[in-house]
């Protein structure tokens, strides 16, 4: 006969998932309390090392007259002159003057307004130089295309049309810039039309 053993597992207990106890935390008074006994130590410490600067009070004389004569010859007794703080940068000012010729203040005045052209890009192919236009036209800005020859080669120049000013030029700049497009800002030799 042969013995069999029987195998007899044994039970473990299984761990149940759970919260970890909260940790106990200091309550809000008390943290408060703590902030208030430091911050008062710390004044009391200062005051008696002698850190604050003590504030002397002086409190005015008042004197009270009967008689009407008296009080006008008192008041004038009291009242007491301040002597007058010298400034010194009113003399320093007028050393320090600068004269300046009245040929050098005039300034020299233009009659005939710069006027300025933005120039967005310049292609080999028409086609790509009206396609960057009409992508500038959508973003409300007048093009127009330029043909230029340089060392053989024939390109195509997208530019805006002249604007009075270098304002003006920069503000569409900046319109160009918030679309997404790269400009250069050019001076038209060309008069405005």
């Amino acid at each position: 006969m042969t013995t069999k053993k029987k195998i007899t597992k044994k039970k473990t207990k299984k761990r149940v998932a759970g919260r970890a106890a909260p940790k106990k935390r200091l309550p809000v008074w008390s943290i408060l309390l703590i902030g208030m006994l430091g911050g008062l130590a710390v004044a009391i410490t200062a005051y008696v090392k002698g850190w604050v600067p003590k504030i002397e009070s002086v409190q005015p004389e008042i004197t009270i007259n009967t008689g009407k004569e008296s009080e006008i010859e008192d008041i004038s007794e009291q009242v007491t002159i301040k002597p007058k703080q010298d400034y010194v940068f009113y003399e320093t000012l007028q050393e320090m003057e600068v004269v300046v010729d009245d040929n050098e203040l005039a300034v020299k005045i233009d009659e005939t307004p710069t006027n300025y052209v933005l120039q967005i890009g310049a292609f080999k192919n028409l086609s790509d130089a009206e396609e960057m236009k009409a992508q500038v036209a959508f973003a409300g800005i007048s093009t127009n295309i330029q043909e230029t020859e340089i060392k053989g080669v024939k390109w195509h120049r997208v530019r805006t049309n002249p604007y009075a000013g270098a304002r003006k030029a920069d503000m569409v700049l900046k319109e160009l810039k918030r679309n997404g497009f790269k400009a250069i800002v050019l001076e038209d030799s060309k008069p405005e039309t």
